[in-house]
C-alpha cells in the first residue's frame, strides 16, 4: 500500500480560507474592523474577509494595501516581530495572558497609551468638600475645586505658557493648531483663558465655534462635521443675516470674500473646534484645505484654526498614518502635560487662592503619595512605562478626597498614611 503524500502549507503564504496572524494581532493593538477599515479605504465586510478568511479585494494594489495595513499597526505598537508575520497563517495559541481574579484566562489587548481605559481605575468620581472639612480648616469654598475664573486663579508653569502662546497665535496671527489632553487636563481652562485674554488685550478676534453637540467620527455613532458644516458657521458668524449657499461652491466663495472684508477691516479670525477628538479623517484634511484657501491675496492667513481634544486625536494625526500625511506636515500638535514636577506648586497655587498655606491641609508627605497614587503602570501590555495621571482634575478630586478623610480621622493635617486610606 502506498504512502499518501500530504501537502505541507506554506504558512507564509496561506491559501483563501485560512485565517491570518494580522486579525490576531488587531485584537492584541486594541484595532477594531472599523479602524483597519478606515485606515486602508476598505469597507469593514471586505476588511473582515481579510482578517478571517484571507480573502484580498481582486481589484486592490495588494502590496499597497498591506503597507497601509503594516503602518496603522506599527504606528498603534506593533513590534517588527510582529509586523513580519502579520500575513502569515494564524498558528498563535494565546498572547501575553494573565490571571484575573476568578482564576480563568484572559487576555489583554496591547494598546496605544491614548486608548488605555484599564489605567484609570485609580482616578476618583467628583468629590465634594465635607462639612467636616470645611469647618477644620475654616474654608468657606473649597480651594481645589471649581472653574477657573480669573487671570489670578489659573495656574501657569513654563509648560503651560508654551502651550498658551501656542494658542494665542492660532487666534491673532492665523495660524493651524491642534491642542491635546486628558480629560481634566486642563483644555476648557486653557480656552476660557484665551478668550479671556482676547477680550483683556482688546483684540479684533472673531471667533467661529460650530456646534460640537451630537457630533461623531461615523453616522453610525452620531452626526460628523463636515466641511459644509463649517463653512455654514464662517458665513453665519460673519454675517447672520445672510443667505447661505447650498451648494459647496457657494458656501466657499461666500466665506472666502466675507473673510477677505472683515480682514480688511483690521480682524483676526479663528475657528475653534472642541472635542476635535470625533472629527472625522476627511474632515481633518479639509480643514488643512480651508487654512491654505482662505488668504488675503493668495498670501496673508485670514482665518486661524484651533482643534482640542482628547488623546484619540493625536492618534488620528500619527505621522505614521498615510491618510492625514498632509495635514500632519502642516499642523502644529503640541500637548497637555501632566503637572509631574508642578505638582506641589499647583497645590500651593490653590491654596493660596484660598488664602490657605498648603502646609495647614497637606505634609509633603501626602503629596507624594498622592503623585504615586497617581502614577500607573498599564497592565498587560510589553514593556509598559509609567503613566502619570497628574491632571488638575484628577489632582483636584484626590485632594479632596484627602482632606474629607483627615477631617474624619482628626490628625491635624493630611499625611501619607491618610491618603493610602483614600
Amino acid at each position: 500500500m502506498s504512502a499518501v503524500l500530504v501537502p505541507v502549507m506554506d504558512i507564509t503564504n496561506p491559501p483563501e480560507g485560512k485565517r491570518i496572524e494580522l486579525s490576531a494581532i488587531a485584537v492584541e493593538l486594541g484595532l477594531s474592523v472599523r479602524d483597519l477599515a478606515e485606515a486602508t479605504g476598505l469597507s469593514r465586510s471586505v476588511m473582515g474577509r481579510i482578517l478571517v478568511e484571507n480573502i484580498w479585494p481582486a481589484r486592490e494594489d495588494l502590496e499597497g494595501l498591506r503597507e497601509k495595513l503594516r503602518q496603522v499597526c506599527a504606528a498603534h505598537g506593533a513590534t517588527e516581530a510582529d509586523l513580519q508575520v502579520l500575513f502569515h497563517a494564524h498558528t498563535r495559541r494565546r498572547h501575553h495572558n494573565v490571571s484575573n481574579p476568578t482564576g480563568h484566562t484572559r487576555i489583554v489587548p496591547r494598546v496605544a497609551p491614548q486608548r488605555q481605559e484599564e489605567i484609570t481605575d485609580v482616578l476618583l468620581a467628583k468629590q465634594t468638600l465635607s462639612p467636616e472639612a470645611r469647618r477644620k480648616w475654616s474654608l468657606p469654598v473649597n480651594p481645589f475645586d471649581g472653574e477657573v475664573e480669573t487671570a489670578e486663579q489659573m495656574f501657569t508653569s513654563g509648560e503651560i505658557r508654551f502651550v498658551r502662546e501656542v494658542c494665542w497665535q492660532a487666534a491673532v496671527n492665523a495660524r493651524f493648531v491642534a491642542v491635546v489632553g486628558e480629560s481634566g487636563a486642563g483644555k476648557s481652562t486653557l480656552l476660557a483663558d484665551l478668550k479671556e485674554r482676547i477680550a483683556a488685550d482688546r483684540k479684533q478676534v472673531i471667533v467661529v465655534e460650530p456646534s460640537v453637540l451630537g457630533m461623531e467620527d461615523t453616522d453610525s455613532r452620531g452626526m460628523p462635521m463636515k466641511s459644509q458644516d463649517i463653512l455654514h458657521a464662517i458665513v453665519a458668524t460673519l454675517d447672520p443675516l445672510a443667505k447661505v449657499g447650498q451648494t459647496m461652491e457657494r458656501r466657499t466663495r461666500q466665506a472666502e470674500a466675507l473673510l477677505a472684508g472683515s480682514t480688511g477691516a483690521g480682524n483676526a479670525h479663528m475657528l475653534l473646534i472642541e472635542e476635535a477628538h470625533s472629527l472625522p479623517i476627511a474632515t481633518l484634511k479639509h480643514l488643512k484645505r480651508l487654512h491654505e484657501r482662505m488668504r488675503l491675496n493668495g498670501r496673508k492667513p485670514m482665518l486661524g484654526i484651533l482643534l482640542l481634544g482628547q488623546p484619540e486625536l493625536k492618534a488620528k494625526l500619527d505621522e505614521k498614518r498615510h491618510d492625514v500625511r498632509e495635514v500632519v506636515q502642516r499642523i502644529e500638535l503640541v500637548e497637555l502635560q501632566p503637572l509631574g514636577n508642578d505638582l506641589k506648586p499647583y497645590l500651593q497655587h490653590r491654596a493660596k487662592q484660598a488664602g490657605k498655606d498648603l502646609a495647614e491641609l497637606l505634609d509633603d508627605s501626602a503629596i507624594e503619595a498622592m503623585r504615586e497614587r497617581l502614577t500607573v503602570v498599564p497592565p498587560g501590555l510589553r514593556n509598559a512605562q509609567p503613566v502619570s495621571l497628574l491632571y488638575p482634575l484628577a489632582v483636584n478630586n484626590m485632594v479632596t478626597a484627602v482632606l474629607n478623610k483627615t477631617a474624619q480621622l482628626g490628625p491635624p493635617v493630611a499625611t501619607r498614611d491618610v491618603v493610602r486610606l483614600v
